[in-house]
């Protein structure tokens, strides 16, 4: 019953019988398969250089491609600011001091007082001649005369530019605007001042007061007579307007106790011009009439030009002197007349 020594204890049960020994669980050596992947090396102060490779990993572990690094970029110097000079500016001054070449100022940095406009060129003048010998007449009389058809040649290069003026200015006012016209006929005032068998023809001299300028109304004051048996149409001071862009005002003629009779529409012809001044540039009074001088001068006051156009024997002195312009038309007879 004694224990040797060094040995320990049995333990028993309390029926006297010895327990079994413990199970004791030795750990097994790992081998290089179950080792788990290397984890990767921490960074030391001792590390290699960046140029090395790193170690490889054993040919059993996992590799995984390192991650890309993206590339570095320089951030562009910031512009100097105002009132400071950069080093470059500083070192490219203190070489033109000091006779280095310095580069070449862009055109956008050229001051607008160092630009300098280019010269314009002249036209050629007359060639000078050679200085005349003195008390040289025919040396004298040659440059006189070269002199001359230079001056000619001038004058008829002056006319063909004139004359180009011209008909650029009448294609001008004919594609441009053109002046409002009204028209204002007395009929029997018009009809009576024709010498001869020959009549007016109302068309023709209707395109010929609206010629370059814009119609806006032509009227035809008429009288007409009180027998209701003739038509309107066909009578006398009637009937050569029809045709025409006329605007035909009728009036009854007034018999007289001496058997005469007269139509007369001083004050409604007056009424319409001053009515319609406001509406047009150019009024054309087919008449010389000096009843209607007061509205004429009306239709002045208000910035319009007035044209009399008539013959001359029915046409008074006072509405000449008025008129913006007088159209006699005799000298117009071979275009109006029938």
């Amino acid at each position: 019953g004694r224990r040797r020594p060094g040995e320990r204890p049995t333990a028993t049960t309390p029926d006297g019988e010895p327990k079994p020994a413990p199970t004791v669980r030795r750990r097994r050596a790992t081998t290089d398969e179950d080792a788990p992947a290397a984890a990767p090396a921490r960074r030391t102060r001792a590390a290699a250089p960046r140029a090395e490779a790193a170690p490889a990993a054993s040919e059993d572990a996992p590799t995984e491609a390192a991650p890309a690094r993206a590339p570095r970029t320089r951030r562009a110097p910031a512009a100097p600011r105002a009132g400071r000079t950069s080093r470059t500016e500083n070192e490219a001054s203190k070489g033109m001091i000091e006779g280095a070449d310095a580069p070449m100022p862009e055109a956008n940095d050229t001051p607008p007082e160092a630009i300098v406009m280019a010269p314009i060129t002249e036209l050629p003048a007359v060639a000078p001649s050679a200085p005349l010998p003195p008390g040289d007449l025919a040396a004298l009389t040659t440059e006189v005369t070269r002199l001359r058809g230079f001056v000619e040649q001038q004058r008829t290069v002056l006319a063909e530019l004139r004359a180009g003026i011209l008909t650029l200015g009448q294609q001008v006012d004919r594609s441009g605007y053109r002046p409002r016209l009204g028209i204002f006929v007395d009929v029997p005032n018009l009809m009576y001042g024709v010498d001869g068998s020959k009549q007016v023809h109302m068309g023709r001299l209707l395109d010929m007061l609206r010629e370059g300028r814009q119609l806006v109304r032509a009227t035809a004051y008429s009288p007409v007579s009180d027998d209701p048996r003739e038509s309107i149409e066909q009578q006398k001071f009637v009937a050569p307007f029809v045709p025409y862009d006329y605007r035909i005002v009728t009036k009854s003629l007034k018999r007289f106790a001496d058997g005469s009779i007269k139509g007369n529409f001083d004050v409604e012809m007056a009424i319409d011009m001053v009515s319609m001044a406001s509406r047009v540039d150019v009024i054309a009074i087919v008449s010389g009439d000096a009843d209607f001088s007061r509205a004429v001068e009306a239709v002045q006051a208000q910035g319009v030009r007035v044209e009399v156009v008539a013959f001359a024997g029915s046409t008074s002195l006072e509405m000449r002197a008025l008129a913006d312009h007088y159209l006699e038309l005799s000298t117009v007879a071979n275009r109006i007349l029938v």
